[in-house]
């Protein structure tokens, strides 16, 4: 695994694209002009576009990302598009045809993008999710790998931070980032017990394409007239990978557990939910706790690194406490 890769992906800062520069992007390549209303994102910049054509998300991240990883996520999107009920955005060209644009703004390399926006919001503000709302958590993400289980394209070859596979090599890495020598125990505690029951399993993990990122801030919900909550789409693809399957539903549960008010039990009917409709073998099942603790680790040991490299970015720093948690 290249470890320098993973180091130097988990360090990058977002963009340095303002609201103003990214507003005459948007007029120059899309022939779109409106309101930009920046949205929370950790290594990349977002903004939701409300212009008289409509609602649009126009996505900005750093040239140092591989071109072939975005064009996957475009794929994904058009797979998941013609092989599930899942509403997912639609990618929209630019006035030259293209659906990625390479540019430099500042002196600095960025690729660029802009997408359908899913009116409704995420659930990341509520204290508690119902328990229908998180087993059709569970239910979507086994929809959606029964949906990539046989999707391919080499843009899904690549070393990301978020990869299950890699959460050891990151944690040490990352663990002198916590100052405090209580707080660095407690995680490389955890981290090494994850890790101890996790190495008998791994070399019987099923692999394919997942979303990766099956989350309360990435799943968008609407109340319908009796008040109860629907699912409206999945958004932010960023980190679609061909990986262990199992770290799809160990993301979504690592999220849930947010909203679980200190009861690990609480995620029981999204994995329920998932293996009604996408079986997990034996293996998986044992995989799945040690990965939620692993993926708990990473997520508070980036946020820290975020914050400590990118000082601004609010998102970052509002989520650190739940990952805390």
């Amino acid at each position: 695994m290249p470890l320098a890769t993973l180091i130097h992906r988990a360090s990058l800062p977002s963009p340095q694209v303002s609201a103003e520069q990214a507003l005459e992007l948007l007029e120059g390549h899309y022939g779109l002009s409106g309101r930009l209303h920046a949205l929370g994102s950790q290594q990349d910049l977002n903004f939701r576009v409300d212009s008289d054509q409509g609602r649009f998300v126009l996505k900005i991240c750093r040239g140092d990302y591989s071109a072939l990883e975005l064009q996957a996520q475009h794929a994904g999107l058009k797979q998941l598009g013609e092989h599930s009920g899942v509403h997912v955005p639609r990618v929209i060209p630019a006035i030259n045809g293209a659906e990625l644009l390479t540019l430099e703004v500042g002196g600095q390399a960025v690729h660029m993008r802009l997408l359908d926006y899913i009116e409704g919001q995420s659930l990341t503000h509520l204290d508690h999710l119902p328990g229908p709302v998180v087993a059709g958590f569970g239910r979507l993400c086994g929809e959606m790998d029964l949906a990539l289980a046989a999707f391919e394209h080499p843009g899904l070859e690549r070393t990301l931070q978020w990869d299950a596979r890699h959460a050891s090599a990151l944690i040490s890495h990352l663990l002198p980032v916590i100052k405090d020598d209580a707080q660095r125990q407690l995680i490389a505690d955890a981290a090494e017990r994850a890790e101890r029951h996790l190495l008998p399993l791994v070399d019987k993990l099923p692999v394919q394409a997942i979303h990766m990122d099956i989350t309360d801030d990435n799943v968008v919900w609407q109340r319908d007239s009796q008040r109860q909550w629907q699912l409206q789409g999945v958004i932010d693809f960023g980190d679609l990978i061909r990986t262990w399957r199992i770290t799809d539903l160990s993301v979504t549960c690592a999220a849930l557990l947010h909203h679980a008010d200190g009861d690990p039990f609480y995620i029981l009917p999204a994995v329920q939910a998932y293996h009604a409709v996408n079986p997990l073998t034996h293996e998986e099942l044992r995989a799945l706790w040690p990965l939620i603790v692993a993926r708990a680790a990473v997520l508070v040991l980036s946020g820290e690194q975020q914050v400590s490299i990118d000082p601004g970015n609010d998102y970052s720093r509002d989520n650190l406490s739940h990952e805390w948690e």
